[in-house]
């Protein structure tokens, strides 16, 4: 059988010369790609995708690996404009830092968030804050704990903290499952994470 890569389709943790062999690989008669989506702040996870004339559609595996990133993966070398105590409107946030780290939110964030990148560091000598930025579109979030708990302040066209607060909710709302309940298809215009069925709820990445 003759298998076609659909547009868009990336294998993010190859270089050019690899990709362009699994490439091959695919539209000569394997027909299967085992692959790693990642974003900037952490392991997307692996993912197994069955390729066919028109797309390639696949399930995550089980557990939370890790790879090292590709060249190709690389972020842009500059954050971004670092955000002033004033910038941004602030609210208080349903969640601390840990959903950026803890594996089942911290999939759900990056998916949400897929462009995006975090750090934290102290302010004016207090406790450490959370930075979320997106260069490419000028947004931010910053959480910082106060008495009265966790506030974010967001600003930019994108309003980080409120995708990445939805995404949990939605994990949450399906019980907390682990990635082998999610999966991606690929297709000439879109790549897509879904939970539970390819008509379930979905994440778009980049193309």
């Amino acid at each position: 059988m003759y298998y076609r890569r659909p547009s868009g389709f990336a294998f993010l943790h190859l270089d050019r010369q690899d990709e362009r062999f699994a490439v091959a690989q695919a539209r000569y008669g394997l027909g299967v790609i085992l692959t790693t989506p990642r974003g900037w702040m952490r392991s997307l996870g692996l993912v197994k995708l069955i390729v066919t004339r028109d797309s390639a559609s696949g399930w995550f595996s089980e557990g939370d690996p890790s790879f090292m990133i590709a060249r190709q993966q690389d972020a842009p070398e500059s954050l971004g404009t670092i955000p002033g105590p004033d910038d941004g409107t602030e609210r208080k946030a349903t969640h601390g830092p840990d959903i950026l780290t803890s594996s089942g939110p911290a999939f759900m964030t990056q998916l949400a968030m897929p462009e995006a990148r975090f750090f934290a560091m102290p302010v004016d000598g207090g406790p450490d804050s959370t930075f979320v930025l997106d260069s490419g579109t000028d947004s931010l979030a910053v959480l910082a704990p106060k008495d009265s708990g966790w506030h974010v302040r967001q600003g930019g066209p994108r309003r980080l903290r409120d995708a990445a607060e939805s995404a949990v909710a939605t994990w949450e709302e399906y019980g907390s499952p682990s990635t082998a309940a999610f999966g991606l298809t690929i297709s000439h215009d879109a790549q897509v994470v879904w939970l539970g069925s390819p008509n379930g709820p979905q994440r778009p990445l980049p193309s």
